[in-house]
């Protein structure tokens, strides 16, 4: 399994992506490598048999093509059956096929260490509305996202999370699909909306402290999703860790690494703004009726976001948010995961 650890003043934090319902690897991994902590990018694997009902036939065959619970027999037997046998074997199973979720759920196993999560592209709505209300915990367990905020104390130095979980699909930005206010999911994946983003904004503003070290937690990769860099420089934060893109190997870069200078990396976010609002000219008018006082508000947000451009080279207004983001293009350090299969 691949994955990366950091250590700091002796404390350790291990970074891993998509154990894709195999959780007890997680406990493995603390013991092998001494973490105190766990971040993890999503894909936990949020289901249990009751989402079978839930899930689309693509999303779950997806879901079998990559588990790590499921031996390569099985799976290649289940994947050859029709739909319909695919659904009821998986719920007749006498083992654990989909997610040990449930086992972790019950208190029949525990996580060793606290761990810190986004939800990925491939979880169940409905268990993570659930969270949400506090019908369900687990111990050790905490979820990232655009309404929770974590601040760890490692060696000395104040580590503030932020997260922000599913993929990042553009015209389903002001979709919720079978989620409530501003989660969104449906047939077993989820995504992030508009709403989310401007309340991850809310948020980090609230809690804003120049002593600390900020760090986004995302599925989507910011260096694919223009919109994501955004975010992250709205947020002000020093890293970000995500995963989503399924390569073998870590990769660790800053935007001064890959770009020949900070118009390149303008250009790419200012292409993620055309896309978002070609979306939002669509959609403006039925959403401004439908949204309260305070979703309004958290729509200014959102777009603040999408209208965060760094100034060009050639500029010469706007100092402070130049100087700012100049800093981040050469600061501002990405970690992007393996899955935890390899």
């Amino acid at each position: 399994m691949n994955s990366s650890l950091h250590t700091v003043e002796g404390a350790r934090i291990l970074c891993t992506a998509d154990v894709r319902g195999n959780i007890s690897e997680l406990n493995k991994l603390a013991k092998e490598h001494g973490a105190d902590y766990i971040i993890h990018t999503g894909d936990f694997g949020f289901y249990d048999r009751s989402s079978l009902d839930r899930i689309g036939e693509r999303p779950l065959k997806h879901w079998i093509q990559y588990s790590t619970l499921i031996p390569s027999q099985t799976r290649s037997h289940i994947l050859s059956c029709s739909p319909d046998m695919m659904y009821r074997t998986l719920e007749q199973s006498p083992e654990t096929l989909l997610s040990e979720f449930p086992s972790f759920l019950s208190g029949e196993k525990r996580l060793d260490v606290p761990v810190y999560t986004v939800w990925g592209a491939c979880e169940d709505v409905a268990i993570l509305e659930k969270f949400r209300s506090n019908e369900y915990q687990i111990e050790n367990l905490h979820i990232l996202d655009e309404a929770t905020t974590h601040l760890l104390d490692v060696g000395g130095v104040s580590l503030r999370l932020f997260g922000l979980g599913g993929a990042v699909v553009q015209h389903k930005l002001f979709d919720n699909g079978e989620g409530a206010e501003t989660i969104a999911g449906g047939m077993g994946v989820m995504w992030t909306t508009t709403l989310q983003i401007g309340e991850l904004v809310e948020l980090a503003n609230t809690v804003y402290d120049p002593t600390e070290t900020r760090v986004l937690v995302t599925h989507a990769s910011p260096g694919r999703e223009g919109l994501l860099a955004q975010l992250a420089l709205t947020l002000q934060v020093d890293f970000t860790i995500s995963a989503g893109l399924h390569f073998r190997y870590n990769i660790a870069y800053n935007e001064f690494a890959c770009q020949p200078d900070i118009d390149h990396f303008r250009d790419r976010l200012i292409q993620s703004q055309q896309q978002f609002m070609q979306v939002w000219e669509t959609v403006k008018e039925q959403v401004e009726e439908s949204v309260d006082e305070h979703q309004y508000q958290l729509l200014r947000n959102a777009l603040k976001v999408v209208n965060r451009i760094p100034p060009s080279s050639v500029e010469t207004e706007d100092v402070d948010n130049k100087e700012r983001d100049e800093l981040a293009f050469k600061n501002m350090w990405n970690f992007n995961l393996p899955d935890a299969a390899f």
